[in-house]
């Protein structure tokens, strides 16, 4: 009776070790600065610059740029410079629009535009959900991992030690298959930003991080089931998230 009652318990605390490595938490980006000088500056006015392109797809940064007015438009902290005022001036200077930006060159153009404050950045990464080709081979369907069911004979002395060793070999296979199971094909964005004081040319804030659709932790920040294959899949509604809780460490809780 003993016997199996530590079976049980052994077998249900390597199941517990299973769920564990399994259930993810969702993602907190922590790669961010905020200054001190960001709430004594009160800065109001601000616009938002086109962004800096270091990916292959051509429209990442008009894509990022909008999504990111859009999302700091939002929180409601700031008033936003209209982007037609943005475009006129570029033409009027004949910037390029492959314009990098420093927080110097940031805050000048920033006067230009009479605001106080001028967000800039780049696109670091850009990986839209890639088009796969039909294939006509078989597919392996992955096994469902779970916890080891195994039968002992009560009569043999050392069953006690044979499984705890089989349960340990279990649960270091489970974590090791875990770790090295091939990443699904996925959308990925990676973003970094800066707001820059036109006064001072201070930067106030600095960001960055990259979403890739299909992890976990990513997978985790919305609800539904729609929602979690739109972030592997749809480019648009990755980069939507990623700036949104980029903007959000503006005005962390």
């Amino acid at each position: 009776m003993r016997k199996r009652k530590a079976l049980a318990v052994l077998i249900a605390f390597s199941y517990l070790l299973y769920v564990n490595c399994v259930t993810v938490r969702p993602y907190k980006i922590t790669n961010y600065f905020l200054s001190p000088k960001f709430r004594e500056r009160m800065i109001k006015r601000i616009a938002v610059l086109p962004f800096e392109n270091l990916t292959k797809e051509e429209k990442a940064a008009k894509i990022v740029q909008e999504e990111f007015s859009l999302q700091i438009g939002r929180i409601g902290i700031f008033d936003l410079l209209e982007r037609v005022r943005i475009e006129e001036l570029w033409k009027e200077q004949d910037l390029d629009t492959l314009y990098r930006f420093d927080a110097t060159s940031a805050a000048k153009i920033g006067k230009m535009l009479g605001a106080e404050g001028v967000i800039f950045g780049s696109v670091t990464k850009f990986s839209p959900y890639p088009e796969l080709e039909k294939d006509t081979t078989k597919r392996v369907k992955e096994k469902e991992v779970g916890p080891s069911v195994i039968i002992v004979d009560e009569d043999n002395s050392t069953w006690k030690w044979l499984l705890i060793g089989l349960l340990a070999i279990t649960v270091v296979g489970l974590v090791i298959y875990l770790a090295a199971k091939p990443s699904p094909p996925s959308a990925e964005v990676g973003i970094s930003v800066r707001l820059v004081d036109v006064e001072t040319g201070d930067i106030l804030w600095q960001a960055k991080d990259s979403f890739r659709g299909a992890r976990k932790s990513i997978q985790a920040l919305v609800a539904t089931k729609e929602e979690k294959e739109r972030l592997i899949k749809d480019i648009d509604f990755l980069t939507s998230l990623l700036c949104q809780k980029l903007v959000a460490t503006l005005a962390p809780e």
